[in-house]
This record gives structure tokens, C-alpha cells and sequence, in this order.
């Protein structure tokens, strides 16, 4: 059972399909996480630049919107926020992806914070999961949205060209967003080669084949986590051939350190910038001990290939 990230309860019918990362269930009822009751501390990295935050409106007119076997729409509308350095210079690309349910608004302070450290943070708002589109919800539509990712990359490497650095692309997920990032990563008719990093925060298990290496991969899972079974980590360390880091943040929930802000976040936030900085810096070497310093954290590692 996922709990709902925006807020209020929700029962969702949904078709089976075998897909990556999408358990079989009739339905799932989505609940808000609970809020922590200790300070919330101010979100830093070690660099904080000036940002500027821009909404590009984009639209893949080469396939349709479809739920359940109907038309929703003759293509895929998919608003985006990008917030960059204000700074000239170019910058790697990371494409954030929202969980069921949910905005990239309620996202808005976790990916502006990983912008402040030097990245372009582009945040679409998918149609079947974000419901200020306005259409039922389907989670079915994961895949496609997989695919959405690799058209937002696509679209923003010409009309961002003057401030995006080549070839240094990475994606970020949380929720059904996790599942869409190992899909992009990892599953063979989806995986996009020029992601170079996936970061995959509250993932559901894998259940669809996967290629043999791919992009460094950090998990991200909190050991209180109620809607997706912590052991899930482990599950997809195990189907996976990449070289890949585990951080469980102990007795943290599903949702409230990257939304909303905990005694979690500041050890989140590091461990996001240290790995986007070392896989997209192609130096991994030191990263094992810098996550193993995070406080509130346990991590382990795989090697690849």
C-alpha cells in the first residue's frame, strides 16, 4: 500500500501489467506521511549558488495519451520546471521525476536545493500521475512516462543548449518516480545511454529483465518506510549489474525527507550531491567512505561489471 505524497486518501484501480518496478495489487490506497516532530533544518551543500527557475512547456505530439485502452489526448503534454545557476556556464543536466499523486511543486525546495549546487534540475509534470492535469491517475503508464524522460532530455538539449554541459545527464526519482528512473536506467527497451547517473529514492522491487551494467545507481530507502518494503533495496541490488550504492536512512518514512524537510534531509541532500558530483566527475573512487560519514545512515555498495 503507497501512501499518497499530496496529501489526501485516494484508492486507485489499477489493470495488471508486468512492467519494472510495479508489484501486482488491485488496488492501493495512498495516505500522507507523517511529519516529524523535531526541527527542520535549513536545506545547504557545501556550494549554494544563485538560481533561476524558468517553466518550459513541452509537448510529444508523437504519441498519444492513453489510459485503460481510451484516448485521453492526441499527445503528451509534459509542463516542466527547470531551475539552473543563474551564473553563466554550462551544467549538468539532471531530470527529477515526481511520485503518484503528486507535483513537482511539492518537490520544488529538494531539487531547487540540488540546483543550487551547480546542476540543471528540469522537473516535468507527468499526465497520468500528477493530478493537476486533470485525468484519472494510472500508474500503468509508468513505461511511457520512461519514455517522456528521454523526450524531456531530447527537447531540453536544444533549447538549454547554452547552459547545459554535453554528455552529463542524470535522473533522479522518488515513488513511482524511483521506478521510472531504474526503468530509464536500466530495463532494455527504455534505457536511455546518456544517462550517466540514476538515483532512485523509495523504488518498488524490479520485476522486468535488466542489461547487463548501465549507469552507477545510488538507492535511497528509509528503514520506517510503510509503503514500499525496505527489503526492496536489497531485491534490486541483487537483479542489477551496475556498480551501485545502497543508503537507508534510519528510521526514517517514505516521503518526508525529500518533500517536506527532517532530521534526514541534510543526510539526503549530501549523499545526492556527492554522488552526482563523483558519477557525472567520473570519479567514484572516494565515494563509499564519503556516504559511510552521513549521519542518521547506513550505506554498502556494489561493484559493476
Amino acid at each position: 500500500m503507497r501512501r499518497l505524497i499530496a496529501g489526501s486518501l485516494a484508492i486507485v484501480t489499477i489493470a495488471a501489467v508486468t512492467v519494472i518496478a510495479l508489484p501486482r495489487h488491485a488496488q492501493r490506497s495512498h495516505t500522507s506521511p507523517q511529519t516529524s516532530s523535531t526541527l527542520v533544518p535549513t536545506r545547504t551543500t557545501a556550494s549554494s549558488l544563485p538560481t533561476v527557475t524558468e517553466q518550459i512547456e513541452l509537448t510529444d505530439g508523437s504519441r498519444a495519451l492513453i489510459s485503460e485502452g481510451a484516448t485521453l489526448a492526441p499527445s503528451r503534454y509534459l509542463p516542466t520546471t527547470v531551475v539552473r545557476p543563474s551564473a553563466a556556464g554550462h551544467f549538468p543536466l539532471v531530470v527529477f521525476v515526481h511520485g503518484y499523486n503528486a507535483s513537482p511543486s511539492e518537490y520544488r525546495t529538494f531539487f531547487s536545493t540540488i540546483a543550487s549546487s551547480g546542476y540543471v534540475v528540469a522537473a516535468p509534470s507527468f499526465p497520468l500521475e500528477d493530478p493537476a492535469q486533470g485525468h484519472a491517475l494510472d500508474r500503468n503508464d509508468l513505461p511511457q512516462e520512461a519514455r517522456d524522460v528521454s523526450f524531456v532530455i531530447t527537447s531540453l538539449e536544444s533549447r538549454l543548449a547554452s547552459h547545459l554541459s554535453v554528455n552529463r545527464v542524470a535522473v533522479i526519482g522518488h515513488s513511482d518516480g524511483a521506478d521510472v528512473a531504474l526503468m530509464v536506467g536500466y530495463q532494455p527497451d527504455l534505457t536511455d545511454r546518456r544517462v550517466r547517473a540514476v538515483i532512485a529514492d523509495g523504488a518498488d522491487p524490479i520485476t522486468a529483465p535488466t542489461i547487463d551494467g548501465g549507469a552507477p545507481l545510488l538507492l535511497i530507502r528509509g528503514s520506517a518506510d510503510q509503503i514500499v518494503d525496505p527489503s526492496s533495496s536489497a531485491q534490486i541490488f541483487g537483479v542489477l549489474h551496475s556498480q551501485r550504492w545502497s543508503l537507508t536512512l534510519e528510521g526514517a518514512d517514505h516521503a518526508t525527507a525529500i518533500t517536506s524537510g527532517d532530521q534526514w534531509t541534510a543526510s539526503l541532500d549530501h549523499a545526492v550531491t556527492l554522488f552526482l558530483s563523483s558519477s557525472l566527475g567520473g570519479d567514484l573512487s572516494g565515494l563509499s567512505s564519503q556516504l559511510g560519514r552521513l549521519a542518521l545512515s547506513q550505506t554498502s555498495s556494489a561493484p559493476g561489471p
